[in-house]
């Protein structure tokens, strides 16, 4: 029998309009809990529900709030999506949605864990004024995320960047990663051609640094698989949903690595 899920959809009372989806823990379980971030990926153009509300589900059966963030898109360009990243942050620490909420992690997808990059990372950038001590998450699940934007075709990043390419290193969160960088669980597949070489970078950069990292690579699923259950989360078909029972197994991964970080109890 599936397990019942209360969605409560939240508008956050900033000035730029964000919105979080919140999938509280379920009810079996008590007092304080984790809290995570969800921040699909969809080159900033869209936000996959397989990447939002399919992992939102998955985090509520492990005992975690999880709230799934809308940033904004294109044409709205950096630094907006990250100023809706740590106002989700700052919201799931601060904010009045009534829950006991104890450690905060963050996982993102693709693009999305190109924003929780520079959530670990605390990056300021040089095009931003009056950010100081911005929010960073207690620990991180990276989905083959977008690590350095030199690993991408340089069309892609102009497209993407357009008159931001001056600042392309600044958006590239590994290239600022130090010790104080949080917890990591890094996961790709051997299929993905822009998913495995991020991951083996941010895996590169976290270890040089002494972050404690886990990193997993699966033989088979393309670029962008989510959970890799099939499952079409929202109702909404899209381009990258499939089904690969092993490399659906990440989640058993991860969930056995939030419990030896210390984030979910045995």
């Amino acid at each position: 029998m599936e397990a019942s899920y209360r969605k409560v959809a939240t508008a956050i009372p900033t000035p730029i309009s964000q919105k979080i989806t919140l999938y509280p823990a379920e009810d079996r379980f008590f007092g304080p809990r984790p809290a995570v971030l969800v921040l699909p990926g969809g080159g900033f153009r869209e936000l996959p529900p397989h990447e939002g509300e399919g992992y939102a589900r998955w985090l509520s059966g492990l005992g975690i709030h999880a709230f799934v963030l809308s940033y904004r898109l294109l044409p709205d360009r950096f630094p907006a999506p990250l100023e809706d990243a740590r106002a989700g942050l700052d919201h799931i620490r601060n904010g009045d949605h009534g829950l006991d909420v104890g450690r905060v992690g963050v996982i993102g997808s693709s693009a999305g864990g190109q924003l929780a990059g520079l959530l670990m990372t605390g990056r300021v950038l040089s095009i931003e004024e009056g950010v100081a001590d911005p929010p960073r998450p207690d620990f991180a699940i990276l989905a083959y995320a977008l690590a350095d934007l030199d690993l991408l075709p340089p069309p892609v990043v102009e497209n993407l960047l357009g008159d931001l390419l001056p600042i392309k290193d600044e958006l590239s969160p590994a290239k600022h990663v130090d010790a104080s960088v949080c917890p990591t669980f890094v996961w790709a597949t051997a299929q993905d051609p822009p998913g495995l070489p991020n991951a083996l970078e941010w895996t590169r950069a976290l270890a040089a640094a002494a972050v404690p990292v886990e990193l997993h690579v699966y033989p088979g699923g393309s670029h962008g698989i989510g959970l890799a259950d099939g499952v079409e989360y929202g109702g909404q078909p899209h381009k990258f949903i499939a089904r690969e029972p092993h490399t659906a197994s990440w989640t058993t991964a991860c969930a056995a690595w939030l419990r030896r970080e210390g984030v979910l109890a045995d």
